[in-house]
């Protein structure tokens, strides 16, 4: 199951698989404590990554409760796979994370009454539920498989990521709309047709792209420009001064 973005057990409760629906962009910038007690509640129920991605794009991916240290306790993955029994073990108490790493303190997954009295066989079961380990290939979701991403939604790690992307993204948008470019103008654009008009935003990007490594080079060479001298002829990159109708002064 593909839980915001991220693939989970399929049993994972309702109400943690739909805790970001209708979650409009001001309450994913601030979260609330009582969504952030959700999302925190159901980390466990991710499938856990085994195994990086490879050169052609394969995952191996784990059930949350594989292998020695299982997120979860499933009565579904008991009955499929037993683990060993185990000699019991003295827990200490005083121990947070001796207790913490005991089976009866990690959530447990809920099936419905109807599968415990009367298991189905593996072969309807999905496919993380009959092998306790699976590959991932590209394509594998179909449709579904551009929404897919290795950071689980609104975690402290996905905010790590995406911080600095949106960021550059609101930088280069305040950019393309500024006074220098401004694609948003139709006047700047007043060629008829599909293909005009793209042919004409494509240049006016490269004309972005040109500006920012103008920039850059403008603030971080020592060595003087053409445009560091009233005299010297506009470079195209540079801004030039308006007057006060908002037009640039007449040519010399």
């Amino acid at each position: 199951m593909l839980v915001d973005g991220t693939l989970a057990c399929p049993c994972m409760p309702e109400a943690l698989a739909t805790a970001t629906t209708g979650l409009d962009d001001k309450a994913a910038r601030d979260l609330d404590d009582k969504l952030e007690e959700r999302l925190a509640t159901r980390e466990p129920y991710f499938l856990k990554l085994k195994q990086g991605p490879a050169p052609n794009g394969t995952v191996r991916l784990q059930c949350p409760a594989a292998g020695p240290s299982p997120a979860v306790s499933c009565p579904r993955f008991n009955r499929l796979h037993r683990p060993d029994a185990e000699p019991p073990a003295v827990v200490d108490l005083t121990n947070a994370r001796s207790t913490a790493a005991h089976a009866s303190a990690k959530p447990t997954v809920q099936i419905s009454p109807a599968e415990r009295l009367r298991p189905p066989p593996a072969s309807q079961l999905p496919r993380i539920c009959r092998k306790p380990t699976i590959t991932v290939h590209p394509g594998d979701l179909g449709k579904l498989d551009k929404f897919r991403q290795d950071r689980h939604y609104l975690s402290p790690d996905w905010h790590d990521a995406y911080k600095p992307i949106r960021a550059h993204n609101e930088g280069l948008n305040g950019r393309a709309k500024g006074h220098r470019i401004d694609i948003a103008d139709p006047k700047r654009r007043l060629a008829h047709g599909r293909v005009a008009q793209s042919i004409l935003l494509a240049l006016m990007i490269c004309m972005i792209n040109l500006q920012i490594l103008h920039d850059w080079t403008r603030s971080n060479s020592t060595e003087p420009t053409a445009g560091d001298s009233e005299q010297a002829e506009h470079d195209g990159l540079t801004p030039i001064p308006l007057t006060t109708n908002g037009l640039p002064p007449p040519p010399d």
